[in-house]
């Protein structure tokens, strides 16, 4: 072999073909490995809706829970997941319409804090701290959420109950609607903040999207479990109609964790991203910039304050929560996918690799180029990171 052969790059520029998007050349595939755009698609091929950057099997305005709210999850392992959610809900159906107190409040308390829990172990975002992200998320939001409940509970009910008899008063639905929704969110975040300011090591957004999500859901299962468990003091059955039981327990056990777990997780995903380097023409900050966040934060807390203040039908406040719900995982996923895109900004073509979603080999960039799952997207321990540079403490 010539000596001009030997410095030849693993990726011979002949193979190579040219991104419109970024004006990079990239290795031949269906999406751009520096950037992640469709490069078969010259229509738009920057915003490639039709394959979500942590989930390319499905489209970027997708109700998802379980590919949304768990983004590193690989495609094989996300179906257990799926079944372990529809499991609850069906389970948490079945006790409310039954009316058991003490198995329905200590599933509608730890549900989905489970299941996040057992998500965390799988992908190990952590990567080797457990006991310090465990820690510092979700065990201080349990704290902080029992405390929250304690010092507010009693209030709060209070209020609800002079609106039903008396109608809604201007300062409760200022007090209980708003402020103290809004205080609770500023409380969910504070184990996201702590790790933000002592560990920079952990550079991603969606390292944040997941510390946030998970403080969220500590906090949720502290303040569930308190201001439900005064319940079992009425015995084994609840005295409450069984449909008006059903209604509140579905409304503690999935939505208020799944929309507090959007929130927390939209507003420390955007710090992460504001604070590392990424692609400013890519970042959408309609969608994925630190204000944009907090004020979709705020507004979905405090509406669904108010209306649990103002609407004296509890069936109809829990189909609020459902509609906020819905739109909120759909806004949080257009936000990771356009966080995604921004980080990348590893445009090296590196080694071969084989990727954890689609299992073809590929050179190893920022998006795999036959999938165009992002890289920042699979877990922590899988092959393709095993280029990533040596953490910064």
């Amino acid at each position: 072999m010539s000596e001009e052969g030997k410095g030849e790059p693993a990726t011979p520029a002949r193979e190579l073909v040219h991104c419109p998007n970024c004006d990079r050349d990239v290795p031949p595939g269906e999406f751009c490995g520096a950037c992640g755009a469709h490069l078969l698609d010259s229509a738009g091929p920057a915003h490639r809706r039709h394959a979500f950057a942590a989930h390319p099997g499905e489209h970027v305005v997708h109700l998802s829970v379980v590919s949304t709210l768990l983004p590193h999850l690989p495609h094989r392992s996300a179906a257990p997941f799926r079944i372990g959610l529809v499991v609850a809900a069906v389970v948490l159906v079945a006790f409310g319409l039954l009316r058991l107190t003490g198995p329905t409040i200590a599933l509608a308390a730890a549900a989905v804090p489970v299941l996040y829990l057992i998500y965390l172990y799988e992908v190990e975002v952590y990567e080797d701290e457990p006991l310090w992200i465990i820690g510092s998320t979700v065990v201080l939001g349990v704290v902080l959420g029992a405390i929250w409940a304690l010092v507010t509970g009693a209030g709060i009910t209070q209020s609800r109950v002079v609106a039903l008899t008396h109608g809604p008063d201007a300062g409760a639905v200022l007090v209980s609607g708003i402020l103290v929704p809004v205080v609770a969110q500023l409380l969910m975040l504070v184990g996201a903040l702590f790790i933000f300011m002592t560990r920079r090591f952990y550079d991603e957004a969606l390292d944040g999207f997941t510390f946030g999500a998970a403080g969220a859901l500590g906090f949720s299962f502290a303040t569930t479990l308190v201001d439900l468990f005064p319940d079992l003091s009425q015995g084994l059955f609840s005295s409450a109609p069984a449909l008006l039981n059903t209604m509140e327990i579905v409304q503690r056990g999935l939505l208020i964790p799944i929309i507090n777990a959007s929130t927390t997780g939209l507003i420390a995903g955007s710090l992460w991203l504001w604070r590392g380097e990424s692609r400013a023409a890519a970042r959408h900050r309609q969608f994925s910039s630190l204000p944009a966040a907090v004020a979709v934060a705020i507004l979905v807390q405090a509406v669904l304050g108010v209306a649990g203040i103002v609407i004296p039908d509890p069936t109809l406040v829990v189909v609020v929560y459902a509609l906020a719900a819905g739109l909120l995982l759909v806004w949080v996923r257009v936000a990771i996918h356009h966080m995604l895109l921004a980080e990348a900004v590893e445009v090296a073509i590196g080694p071969p690799m084989v990727c954890s979603h689609c299992h073809r080999m590929v050179p190893r960039m920022a998006f795999c180029a036959h999938c165009g799952i992002a890289t920042r997207a699979t877990p922590k321990t899988g092959e393709g990171r095993a280029g990533r540079a040596v953490r910064k403490v």
